[in-house]
């Protein structure tokens, strides 16, 4: 892994890790739809998730796509110290799956949610399915132990929900 100057750390350093604008807007989403008492990075759960409902088992990271590398955005790499960025970011994926694996075979829901989904066309849809997925996971209707992206649907959903307001 390739040194990193001193202006590069105390950017690097300067990002915020909680408490973000994305973080911010699905809390307040989770407390209007009626879902508060959730904790926040709560350190005794792997990975300190951004939200954690420890007594129903649910975890929601909220990833910012270009750190967590979103695979729905096709972001391109930074054209310097391509190599360190490549190690990085490489470093972030292995990190979240670890974090991720471990939760579901401990019995939790992982819920992750992208910076992306998060936009104004797209927000409604995504908590509401958040919300959904938070609410089938205290009745029990699903298997523990799982992990779910929200906000995306299957690419023949979409063109579906494309179809019936483009006739």
């Amino acid at each position: 892994m390739g040194e990193v100057s001193v202006a590069t750390r105390h950017v690097m350093q300067a990002n915020k890790s909680k408490n973000t604008k994305p973080e911010l807007l699905v809390r307040q989403a989770l407390r209007a739809g009626g879902l508060p008492g959730y904790r926040l990075h709560w350190k005794k759960c792997a990975g300190r998730p951004d939200v954690c409902y420890p007594g129903r088992k649910v975890a929601i990271f909220v990833n910012g796509c270009f750190w967590h590398r979103c695979p729905h955005c096709n972001l391109p790499m930074p054209k310097s110290n391509v190599a360190f960025w490549e190690a990085k970011f490489e470093r972030n994926r292995a990190r979240d799956k670890r974090t991720y694996e471990a939760l579901v075979s401990g019995g939790w829901t992982v819920l992750v949610v992208w910076e992306c989904a998060l936009k104004r066309g797209r927000f409604d849809s995504t908590i509401a399915r958040l919300i959904r997925e938070v609410e089938l996971a205290t009745v029990g209707l699903l298997p523990a132990g799982r992990k779910v992206e929200v906000g995306y649907q299957k690419p023949w959903q979409r063109r579906t929900a494309w179809r019936r307001w483009h006739p």
